[in-house]
């Protein structure tokens, strides 16, 4: 796909997520607490308390500090997460240089509550050198035909 085609589609999905989420869409209110709404990637889908995420975004989002923002932000982060497939793995491998096997996992995080799991891990292990993608020895051996037995 061309360079041009590309940021075509990058702005498609910016427009398309951006259209469907509008200020009426959001549930927010005067009265109530609100907060950010912010997504993550973890290595495993269980985040320990106190452990921050290998990369981390915060949409801009204002949702209500309860369980409509944990689902709004949810899906927003599914949104983000699903969208970045393509130009992920570049992107990652150049924040985090050199990275073996790793299957990133989609979180979320509301307010003060603590990050939760969004439901999504990568298909495929990622694996970088020198913050550039490369082959995984996973993905290598799997297409490595099966040594023959020629003892008999």
């Amino acid at each position: 796909m061309s360079s041009a085609k590309a940021l075509l589609c990058d702005l498609c999905v910016i427009l398309v997520v951006g259209s469907a989420l509008t200020a009426e869409d959001i549930p927010v209110s005067l009265e109530e607490p609100k907060g950010n709404c912010t997504c993550g990637g973890f290595p495993s889908n269980t985040a320990k308390p106190g452990v921050v995420p290998m990369i981390s975004q915060s949409p801009g989002l204002a949702v209500k500090c309860d369980e409509d923002g944990d689902n709004t932000c949810k899906q927003l982060c599914i949104a983000l997460a699903t969208t970045a497939k393509a130009k992920g793995p570049d992107v990652l491998c150049n924040r985090l240089q050199d990275v073996e096997e790793l299957k990133l996992s989609a979180f979320y995080k509301v307010c003060d509550r603590p990050w939760a799991y969004a439901d999504m891990t990568a298909d495929e292990p990622l694996c970088c050198k020198d913050n550039k993608t490369t082959v995984c020895a996973s993905a290598a051996n799997a297409t490595r035909p099966a040594d023959l037995d020629t003892s008999e």
